[in-house]
């Protein structure tokens, strides 16, 4: 079974799933597929969750569902509500004799540091409710008696994000031949392709890893050297306009993963270069500019 099936990462995540397994997907809207089991779910009512879990009786449980709305989910109350969605779906998927729970952690779940972050267990409170959420249904599911592996996501771009994310509006706005406006562009980040990590998060499906596991690119950048090569693929430089939105307040300046379970353990393949994603990025925000 896999949540948020739908949404920009579960999206990516299924077709690595099929073939192999039986998979029941789940999202908030209705579907039809014949290769798929789709199920309509509202995953934060606890009654409809048990039924879902009751009828399906998944072995794996891949948990990709949160509330991703930008701008708003790094303090919004839903988080909370998601963090008691997921204790109660993780309860009810092992006590129905569930075997393994891959789920979605985050980044936000650190606090930032100028070394690449490993995966401790022993952190400070994460700067925002939704890198606090995410790291307290983290230390819940440690207490249950299942398999797991934490997917610790860093920053994704790819086609089908949120046109309003740093990666998709510096596209669109180029696109549009208007300026490119983002913040101070100091921030180090490492950014990855959507579809590289959505491979990564499939293969911990079958892998025997434990815990918590960084997820990413495995290079860094900042997000100005970012702005820079939109703009050079483009062929609109001058448009970027770095330092013309205020940073978000709180967050660090450096946000980087250690990678060695990522590639020595799950022996995830090599990501692609982040240039090759970058331009494929906005040649798919090209032929789909007048979508809305």
């Amino acid at each position: 079974m896999i949540t948020g099936a739908r949404g920009f990462v579960g999206s990516r995540v299924l077709p690595h799933l099929l073939g192999e397994f039986e998979v029941h997907a789940v999202s908030r809207e209705s579907h039809v597929d014949d290769k798929i089991h789709w199920h309509s779910a509202d995953l934060t009512d606890s009654e409809s969750c048990a039924r879902l879990i009751a009828k399906t009786k998944p072995a794996y449980l891949v948990h990709c569902a949160w509330e991703t709305q930008h701008g708003a989910f790094w303090e919004a109350e839903t988080n909370r509500q998601w963090y008691e969605a997921g204790k109660v779906l993780f309860q009810t998927f092992q006590s129905a004799g569930g075997q393994r729970i891959v789920a979605l952690g985050s980044c936000a779940e650190y606090t930032g540091s100028d070394q690449p972050l490993t995966e401790i267990e022993d952190q400070d409170t994460p700067a925002t409710l939704y890198g606090q959420s995410k790291l307290s249904l983290l230390n819940d599911l440690q207490s249950l008696p299942v398999s797991f592996s934490w997917a610790r996501i860093f920053h994704l771009f790819g086609p089908h994000e949120n046109p309003y994310r740093f990666v998709p509006s510096l596209c669109r706005a180029l696109l549009s031949e208007t300026p490119a406006e983002c913040s101070s562009g100091r921030q180090v980040r490492d950014l990855s392709d959507v579809r590289d990590v959505a491979l990564s998060i499939a293969m911990l499906v079958k892998s025997p890893i434990e815990g918590a596991i960084n997820l990413g690119h495995g290079s860094s950048t900042t997000l100005a050297d970012v702005a820079l090569e939109l703009g050079r693929i483009a062929e609109r430089p001058d448009l970027i306009r770095v330092g013309a939105l205020p940073d978000r307040p709180g967050e660090p300046r450096v946000l980087i993963p250690d990678l060695t379970r990522q590639f020595q353990e799950l022996n995830a393949p090599t990501a692609r270069a982040l240039q090759d994603s970058l331009q494929s990025t906005f040649e798919w925000w090209r032929r789909h500019k007048d979508e809305r």
